[in-house]
């Protein structure tokens, strides 16, 4: 699904890219790579007047950011909710090899296949006798095995892996995880005294565009339940996009849970890039029972869910101007800056036209 929304941006068509090789970079070598970006392409030429432009963001601006959110949120969400519950009690003998297994790390692969069915095997392990093991211990005694996790294959093995959740001799969830670099699963106690894991998914990594969203879950008796999806890092630099962006999130606490993001934007144009974004902020989540999930205070924040969301590969750019139409006026009465918020509202403008133009 992403990678389908990102190609129907047809950014390259609109910007006149004939090839690029382009990874994030430091900004002390932004200047470098501007005019190496430069003479890859052709000159942009609006399709729209000023006029037409700045009634285009007047309109955008002053439409409900809620038609745009939904959709931009949908894959994400989805991903993070719709986890397979599991109610299997293991027999003594099942549970006593997997107690063993931990030692050694690793287990017997038709034992491996007889506890948790089919799971994400990984290619180099295939046909092998025994295969690697993950344990996950959410207890300060890591030999009681009351709320654990496995990871069958092991958690570095490949992108993917299958995780499988724990209460004492009861499997209680399976969940496919992409981590791309290795599963990172963390936890704490709540203020509820209750058990809550999180790790980092990955939706697509490549050259100048990366995106991760932390998922919460929440121990509750033999279920293992979503409490919160939010950003953790993403990345949209040239090609994929006149708007480049960054946002890295960070656990500043767990009690109540305390998110630090740095983030910033900046247009891409033939010359130069032009920053109009750099900021921090820090968003604080609290318990909310009626939802029972974790609600960021986002009126506390600099940064809204809504404008959260424009960071999301996936996002829709509608979204952007919508959320941030007051950055952009300024950037319009900023001779430094008015160019390249022009060329991006056109851009956006004229890709939306043509989308429209190509669909039934």
């Amino acid at each position: 699904m992403l990678y389908i929304t990102i190609i129907t941006l047809l950014v390259p068509i609109a910007i006149g890219i004939t090839s690029c090789n382009c990874d994030s970079v430091p900004d002390e070598h932004l200047a470098a790579t501007d005019s190496a970006e430069a003479s890859l392409i052709e000159p942009y030429i609006r399709q729209y007047t000023d006029e037409e432009l700045e009634f285009f963001l007047d309109s955008i601006a002053a439409l409900s950011p809620e038609q745009w959110m939904d959709d931009v949120a949908f894959m994400p969400d989805s991903i993070f909710k719709n986890r397979e519950p599991m109610n299997k009690v293991l027999s003594d003998l099942d549970f006593s090899q997997l107690q063993e297994a931990v030692e050694m790390s690793q287990m017997d692969t038709v034992a491996a296949r007889h506890i948790f069915g089919n799971f994400q095997m990984p290619d180099n392990y295939l046909g092998e006798e025994t295969i690697p093991m993950s344990f996950y211990f959410f207890e300060t005694d890591d030999t009681s095995f009351t709320e654990f996790a496995v990871c069958p294959g092991g958690s570095m093995s490949d992108w993917e892996c299958d995780l499988y959740f724990f209460n004492s001799n009861r499997i209680i969830s399976k969940q496919h995880v992409y981590h791309r670099y290795g599963l990172e699963l963390e936890h704490y106690k709540d203020a509820d005294g209750k058990t809550t894991v999180y790790y980092k998914e990955n939706y697509v990594s490549g050259s100048g565009v990366w995106w991760y969203n932390y998922y919460f879950y929440k121990y509750d008796g033999n279920k293992i339940v979503p409490i919160l999806n939010e950003l953790q890092n993403s990345n949209s630099n040239f090609p994929w996009g006149r708007r480049m962006f960054w946002l890295e999130s960070s656990i500043e606490k767990t009690n109540p849970l305390t998110i630090k993001m740095v983030y910033n934007v900046q247009f891409w144009t033939e010359t130069e890039h032009v920053e109009i974004i750099r900021d921090s902020t820090v968003v604080v989540y609290n318990w909310d029972e009626k939802s029972r999930m974790l609600v960021g205070d986002y009126s506390k924040s600099k940064l809204s869910k809504a404008q959260i969301l424009t960071y999301y590969v996936s996002t829709d750019e509608f979204l952007f101007i919508n959320t941030r139409s007051g950055i952009l006026k300024a950037c319009l009465l900023d001779p430094t800056k008015r160019e390249a918020a022009l060329d991006y509202l056109d851009n956006v403008k004229s890709v939306r036209t043509l989308l429209m133009e190509m669909s039934p």
